[in-house]
């Protein structure tokens, strides 16, 4: 009898832990997706799609008739048919200033429709450059010598302002008669407070959001900000003559930064996230109302050092 027993105990607990979990996929209705960046005196690259299901293999889907019309300072400058063949389109027609308003509306024919609003921030010059050779105590490595780079801008007052600063090398040379050039982004450190200061909105104390930063404890100040730069960047390669390291500081809108860094925490930066047992789930900024996406103004001053043989 006990034997019995615990065999009709054991079948009750195997029936008490199965469920039917019924998925509803799929419900929503597709999102109008746009991407667009404005620099001054560029072309508007405008992306417009639709989002997919979760289940689909493609990326995105594209939008039948896609239009959209383009307000600089609230001066209408025409409307415009998407092509059909790409998600990407170019606008080389349009011209933009520091300081522009511009409005984007587009849709589909007959369709949905989002709009957004964003600015081109003014450009924050890059009032000097220094540099200083340095030895730092990496940690696994050791002493790495390093390149101490140190740009002096002025922050202005009154207002928020958003920031990031990219390093780019570029190397020309020759091959046998044939121009050989690279080009890639500098992974530098920052240790500079600007970077260490502003982990606002992350309990992950330590993750790199690649650069940028605020005006938090710097408004309407005049900055030096360090920057170290592992000096293997200055090396020439065989085939090269020249080498330049070219510094930008970019002036973002808040869109912009706040969508950034919202990709940087949700994609756990180069395995950040990893051996972590729980973390919580990250929204990606988005200011396209009725749709996803981002659309945002951009500025930049830059300074270079150029070594050659």
């Amino acid at each position: 009898m006990r034997k019995v027993g615990y065999i009709i105990m054991m079948t009750l607990a195997l029936l008490a832990c199965e469920k039917d979990i019924e998925l509803e996929l799929n419900q929503k209705s597709d999102k109008l997706i746009m991407y667009a960046f404005v620099y001054p005196d560029s072309a508007l690259n405008l992306h417009f799609s639709k989002s997919q299901s979760i289940l689909s293999v493609a990326d995105y889907q594209q939008v039948e008739k896609g239009r959209f019309q383009l307000y600089i300072n609230d001066n209408f400058q025409g409307a415009y048919i998407l092509p059909s063949d790409t998600v990407w389109s170019k606008w080389p027609e349009f011209s933009f200033d520091s300081g522009d308003d511009i409005r984007i509306n587009a849709y589909e024919f007959n369709g949905d429709t989002v709009n957004a609003t964003s600015f081109i921030p003014k450009v924050i010059p890059i009032i000097k450059t220094d540099t200083v050779s340095v030895k730092q105590n990496v940690s696994e490595i050791g002493v790495v010598e390093m390149l101490r780079m140190k740009i002096t801008f002025q922050e202005p007052v009154g207002e928020k302002n958003y920031y990031q600063t990219l390093i780019i090398r570029e190397g020309w040379g020759d091959i046998e008669g044939t121009p050989y050039y690279t080009r890639k982004t500098i992974a530098y450190d920052k240790d500079d407070l600007v970077f260490t200061g502003d982990q606002s909105g992350s309990l992950l104390p330590g993750i790199d959001f690649q650069g940028l930063f605020t005006d938090d404890i710097i408004n309407g100040k005049k900055y030096e900000l360090g920057i170290n730069i592992p000096k293997d960047n200055l090396f020439f390669d065989y085939y090269e003559d020249k080498v330049k390291i070219t510094i930008y500081l970019y002036h973002h809108t808040y869109d912009y930064y706040s969508y950034f860094r919202s990709t940087i925490l949700a994609d756990g930066y180069e395995g950040f996230y990893e051996g972590l047992p729980v973390f919580e789930p990250v929204k990606i900024h988005s200011n396209i109302e009725n749709g996803l996406g981002l659309f945002s103004g951009i500025n930049f001053d830059s300074d270079s050092l150029v070594f050659t043989k």
